[in-house]
């Protein structure tokens, strides 16, 4: 285990839940206090974890097909299923549309680019 692995990271609150990263997974706990459980078992490194805006789904990027890519799975947990397909190493999850899409963004030295990705795995759609 790395330097930090196991400190939980990039908490995100939904109503009485909380998402974060540890020991390389996302995980649930109940904002209150309580028992945590895992929701992934993938052991990759994981960024950024975001609830949808009503609380069903959660979108994270991670490099468990070997570039970060965005993934989304059920909160009640399930398959994660794949939503980008850039092979970007600085992929990162941005939050959610209003529109349930996961907005998420890719950059370069000089530039960023956001785009919102259906969760029915059509195409990304470019943000202004």
């Amino acid at each position: 285990m790395t330097a930090g692995q196991g400190c939980p990271r990039f908490p995100h609150i939904h109503a009485d839940l909380v998402t974060f990263v540890a020991e390389d997974d996302i995980w649930l706990a109940p904002v209150a206090g309580g028992r945590a459980w895992r929701l992934t078992a993938d052991r990759v490194r994981v960024y950024s974890p975001c609830f949808s805006p009503d609380g069903s789904r959660i979108a994270w990027a991670a490099q468990r097909d070997g570039a970060r890519e965005v993934w989304v799975t059920p909160t009640e947990g399930g398959p994660a299923r794949r939503l980008s397909h850039w092979g970007d190493p600085d992929t990162a999850v941005l939050g959610w549309t209003a529109a349930g899409e996961a907005p998420a963004g890719r950059m370069s030295r000089t530039l960023t680019w956001a785009h919102a990705l259906p969760l029915d795995g059509g195409p990304a759609r470019e943000l202004p």
